[in-house]
């Protein structure tokens, strides 16, 4: 998927101010049926949430298929943050927003007959779609809620970061290797499918816990296209979603690379600059660049100059060894 920005979306670059239940939501519905190896990180929670879904799921499940765009209307701009007002903002979807979110989903001859018409934009169903989300988060996010959003917000800090000392640019960057940022352009995926406009209404940006993968929201009216992308993972030990994530580097790596070189790596997970890199650490940015060098003749990371900031990341080898 592309994206291209006009001078005006950059100027209208923003995070989410916090986890959004929504696109946990829909994000998950996708995982559940992934079958790839960045899926199996999921796969105790997938098992557990099968054993209790309802049959209204159905629904769910076919509007958030896996490697497509997310319909717009299930991932409302409420005004107010939370689960109880974007769900608000679905039951209010109107006709015409409704049919053009679904026009290109494949037919389904055997959902329930409330949820036949909402591809012609019969809002009829919106209730019960809008309780069978209820239910599904209940089912599958509500146990672990909390550990997921402290990670989203350690991952959203980082971003912010950036986001105000070094633009929005320099934020767009760090969300390689997943996205790839080249002005005006933010592609997402292996191959390009399709393209998604802006109209000048601006990017939203959502790290977010179920992710494997970037997934993009298009815009509805005027409202922002959203992206939603794997927050990295630091939260505690146990989520209660069954998947075991690290806040800090474990002792093993700490021991082959030392306290410091392992905080750094870690830290790189997410991407950022020298001077960003030296503030996490509590170190100078000459021995923040020397860390980094180190890293970066092993193999482990990547740098480069944009404009007047030098970008430091990951690489597959890095990752692997930090465990991501």
């Amino acid at each position: 998927m592309r994206i291209e920005l006009t001078l005006q979306d950059l100027t209208r670059v923003r995070l989410a101010p916090e986890a959004d239940p929504l696109a946990e939501l829909v994000s998950s519905l996708q995982i559940l049926q992934r079958r790839d190896a960045g899926s199996a990180l999921f796969n105790r929670w997938r098992h557990r949430v099968r054993l209790g879904l309802g049959e209204s799921a159905s629904v769910l499940l076919w509007l958030c298929r896996p490697y497509a765009p997310i319909p717009a209307f299930l991932v409302p701009s409420a005004d107010e943050s939370g689960l109880e007002a974007g769900l608000a903002e679905v039951a209010r979807t109107d006709p015409l927003c409704l049919k053009t979110a679904l026009r290109d989903l494949p037919v389904n001859r055997e959902l329930p007959s409330w949820a036949a018409g909402l591809p012609d934009g019969d809002t009829a169903g919106l209730p019960k779609l809008v309780q069978a989300m209820q239910d599904y988060f209940e089912l599958s996010l509500a146990p672990g809620w909390e550990p997921a959003r402290a990670q989203v917000d350690a991952d959203r800090g980082m971003r912010a970061q950036l986001l105000l000392h070094d633009g929005a640019d320099a934020m767009l960057t760090s969300l390689r290797p997943l996205v790839r940022w080249s002005s005006p352009v933010l592609e997402v995926g292996d191959g390009i499918v399709g393209s998604c406009g802006t109209d000048g209404a601006g990017l939203i940006i959502s790290p977010t816990y179920f992710a494997v993968c970037p997934v993009i929201v298009p815009a509805a009216g005027r409202s922002p296209v959203r992206l939603l992308y794997p927050s990295v993972r630091q939260a505690a030990p146990s989520t209660g979603y069954g998947r075991d994530v690290r806040r800090t580097p474990d002792t093993a790596l700490a021991d082959l690379l030392g306290p410091t070189r392992a905080a750094t790596l870690a830290v790189l997970a997410v991407g950022c600059s020298t001077s960003e890199l030296a503030a996490r650490l509590g170190v100078t940015p000459s021995a923040a660049s020397k860390h980094a060098a180190v890293l970066r003749r092993a193999g482990l990371i990547t740098t480069e100059r944009d404009r007047n900031a030098v970008l430091h990341a990951l690489t597959p080898l890095g990752t692997a060894l930090l465990g991501n």
